[in-house]
């Protein structure tokens, strides 16, 4: 439910020669002074019977850092707002997904369920160094309708809005890429809509991670958006028509900076693979889409609660 693979994936290419480097090190002088013993004999009885009973064992950062993939699944509850510029929330029900894998020659494949401020979205990045990746991109994008969202609804929308119709989900396509600066990531992409009335959003944002502890990870996301006309007039603009259904005036939205964003997660490792995540975000609307007159409140917060499971 995070963006958090790609800052992640700089971070560990960053330090992943230094790891490999000092680990060989310590193969080499533990061979050079290893000799057997009852203590050695003993400790490889105790692995072996492990192995046999189906005990977990503790995954090492050695294992962590060279394995080609990982996966995280998850559930939990938000408080999101019911439309962008709404001034009413409500309780969702999302489950969420993220993972990679990293090829030997075709860069890497990677997903993410998004966030509560970026939305969910496919990755290959068949450019991927240790300091910087770029790729492709195929990602989704909610829509908005007449009605209010359901607890199990991932879309948005409002009763408030009858009259407005209805602006289609839709699939996106497009470019992205991170950049490791000054030990902290920042990402861009550019995605825009497939189907539907929906258009092209730009999205800058960096991953900051801050280690609080051995169990707990903070993570800060500041993020800015620009939409260009088509995209702002779906969500932001009234059309006579519309007007005449809905009650609100006139108003035609044009491009421009959307919104800007800042989300702070949480993740606390709980035991073996088990970790508790929280997150708020508050996203402010800007420019031509805070003056739209279907917005209410041009600052909106929102949270998460949950429970995920990383293999």
């Amino acid at each position: 439910m995070r963006y958090r693979l790609a800052g992640k994936d700089l971070l560990k290419k960053s330090r992943r020669k230094q790891l490999l480097i000092s680990h060989r090190q310590e193969g080499e002088t533990m061979k050079e002074h290893s000799t057997p013993s009852l203590t050695g004999t003993v400790l490889a009885l105790t692995a072996a019977l492990l192995v046999a009973t189906g005990a977990p064992a503790a995954t090492t950062e050695a294992e962590t850092s060279t394995r080609p993939w990982e996966l995280e699944i998850g559930l939990g509850s938000s408080y999101k707002p019911d439309y962008s510029g709404s001034k009413d929330s409500s309780l969702r029900l999302p489950i969420w997904a993220s993972g990679k894998y990293q090829t030997e020659h075709l860069g890497t494949f990677a997903f993410d369920s998004g966030s509560l401020v970026l939305n969910p979205e496919v990755r290959w990045n068949f450019l991927d160094g240790r300091d910087a990746a770029f790729g492709l991109l195929l990602g989704y994008r909610d829509g908005r309708d007449e009605e209010d969202p359901g607890l199990l609804g991932g879309g948005t929308g409002s009763t408030r809005l009858q009259g407005m119709g209805t602006i289609d989900t839709a699939v996106d396509a497009g470019v992205q890429g991170h950049v490791l600066v000054f030990g902290v990531p920042l990402f861009a992409q550019v995605r825009s809509a497939l189907n539907s009335e929906q258009g092209t959003l730009a999205i800058l944002g960096a991953y900051v991670p801050l280690k609080l502890g051995s169990s707990f990870e903070l993570t800060v996301m500041p993020t800015v958006t620009w939409a260009d006309s088509t995209q702002m007039q779906a969500f932001y603009s009234v059309t006579p028509v519309q007007s005449a259904r809905s009650g609100f005036r006139t108003y035609e939205a044009g491009s421009g900076w959307q919104s800007a964003a800042l989300e702070i997660g949480g993740d606390l490792t709980i035991s073996g693979g088990w970790h508790a995540i929280g997150s708020v975000a508050y996203q402010r609307l800007l420019a031509d889409a805070a003056a739209s007159p279907v917005v209410q409140e041009k600052g909106q917060a929102s949270g998460l609660l949950g429970l995920s499971y990383r293999f």
